[in-house]
């Protein structure tokens, strides 16, 4: 079926969604109007549709919600859904010709992230001494990057996302390889008091935004972390850049535990932790003795390594029994 009608019936429906734009090519961006977006701020928007696979598909940063377009216009119009539906049903027969003024744009694979290396930085430069603060592993720094000015840098791969950033703006870059190693997204951490303090890019849009998928040993059993900093603790670990995930299909059928942050009070990490159990995997959940918030809080707080591995390994779940574990840790 053709992404002409995908596109056509999203801006059909468009006047139901709040803060609605189209930010390229591909991609559109409005406030999510299953959870509401944020009550606090009401310019956020962190819904998204997005074309993958000739099909569009949307995406909430929020809730977490997600699928074909075709369940977020019945949600939003019964009646625009039938006339959709008919007018999919129809297309799939017959060539529906793409307008000649929105060509098809392949993004290019970047293999090089192109900046200094945080391991061949003076030990009192500012980004070693916020690593050192935060006790990550000394061979892991030839793994993380440096600049001067991330806006700058994200302006040779998204113009539009480089826009939100301010001048300046020194960063630790953290690249994220797939399993070819081509450069496929990046979080930049900043190491000044700014209110932004990650902010990540998709290079590849249609690669998953894992970090480590270039050091994944798939025989093996796999740990998955909500950030970088807290995988680079654990053996054959990746993350990803936050508690969200849209697809887990690459680990279907492999050894994969979930480490979320230990937040019990956060009702998106719990039905997230729900919604990867579904699928099969394993969850680590907590003990209540745990106060820290991740892996690497509870280094920097004193922990050792060897002890947090004990920690994870007696309180990883899966099954019903995780569901009953979360339940209690919940509460």
């Amino acid at each position: 079926m053709s992404a002409y009608v995908d596109h056509k019936y999203l801006n059909i429906i468009s006047p139901k969604l709040k803060l609605f734009k189209r930010k390229s090519r591909e991609l559109y961006n409005f406030r999510c109007p299953i959870c509401g977006d944020s009550k606090k701020n009401a310019y956020k928007a962190r819904g998204y549709a997005f074309i993958r696979d000739d099909a569009m598909f949307f995406k909430c940063h929020n809730c977490g919600e997600s699928g074909h377009l075709k369940t977020l216009i019945a949600k939003l119009d019964p009646v625009i859904a039938k006339q959709y539906n008919f007018e999919t049903f129809t297309n799939k027969t017959k060539k529906v010709d793409e307008p000649a003024t929105l060509p098809l744009f392949k993004a290019p694979v970047f293999k090089k992230v192109d900046l200094e290396t945080i391991a061949n930085l003076p030990k009192d430069h500012p980004a070693v001494m916020y690593l050192d603060g935060r006790h990550i592993p000394p061979g892991r720094y030839h793994d993380l990057y440096y600049t001067d000015c991330f806006k700058s840098w994200v302006t040779k791969y998204d113009v539009e996302l480089a826009a939100r950033l301010k001048e300046g703006d020194p960063r630790i870059v953290i690249p994220f390889f797939d399993q070819n190693k081509n450069l496929i997204a990046a979080q930049g951490r900043s190491i000044e008091n700014n209110t932004l303090r990650y902010f990540t890019i998709k290079i590849d849009k249609k690669a998953p935004k894992i970090f480590g998928l270039d050091r994944w040993d798939e025989k093996q059993l796999a740990y998955i972390t909500e950030g970088p900093f807290d995988s680079m603790f654990l053996p054959n670990s990746m993350a990803m850049a936050g508690s969200d995930l849209d697809d887990v299909s690459i680990f279907l059928n492999r050894q994969i535990t979930f480490v979320y942050d230990n937040e019990k009070r956060n009702k998106e990490i719990v039905n997230k932790m729900a919604k990867v159990l579904k699928k099969g995997f394993s969850v680590v959940v907590w003990p209540d003795d745990i106060e820290f918030k991740d892996i690497n809080d509870m280094i920097v707080g004193g922990i050792i390594l060897d002890e947090i591995y004990d920690i994870i390994n007696k309180n990883t779940f899966s099954g019903l029994q995780a569901r009953l574990k979360i339940n209690q840790w919940k509460r």
